[in-house]
């Protein structure tokens, strides 16, 4: 079960109405409430850097034109922390699922190893990260 899951089951139906939303509205609502407080804190902390820069050379002046500008970008919403995209999905397999991708992630590994010149390490990675999806541990 995931945070939020387990919010939505500690919120009650009756909470949610008495504040006018429902339970999956009001865990939203506090959720963008929490992120706009992080992004202030954001840009208050990059304005203050560049204040800090100064004027005395160019390259600080550079620096702080970057950090304004970054400032600027997130007051508006042009760009966004990684951390307000939300959690990544959590994928559960069946057992006979993750037999299948098991038995996929064989042919895989056999094919790499046949082909290596063809593969690199990050290939190799993305199938030992796979391995993970199937309850296998890896080493």
């Amino acid at each position: 079960m995931s945070a939020r899951d387990n919010l939505l089951a500690a919120i009650s139906f009756n909470d949610a109405a008495n504040a006018g939303s429902t339970p999956d509205g009001l865990v939203d609502a506090h959720r963008l409430a929490a992120i706009a407080e992080r992004d202030a804190q954001i840009i208050e902390w990059l304005t203050k850097k560049a204040h800090e820069e100064g004027t005395s050379n160019k390259e600080r002046r550079t620096r702080a034109d970057v950090l304004f500008r970054m400032a600027d970008k997130l007051s508006r919403g042009a760009v966004r922390p990684p951390l307000s995209k939300g959690p990544d999905p959590v994928i559960e397999l069946s057992k006979s699922e993750q037999q299948f991708l098991a038995f996929a992630l064989e042919l895989a590994a056999d094919q790499i190893a046949s082909r290596g010149d063809e593969f690199d390490e990050a290939d190799e990675a993305a199938l030992e990260k796979l391995r993970t999806l199937t309850g296998e541990v890896t080493s």
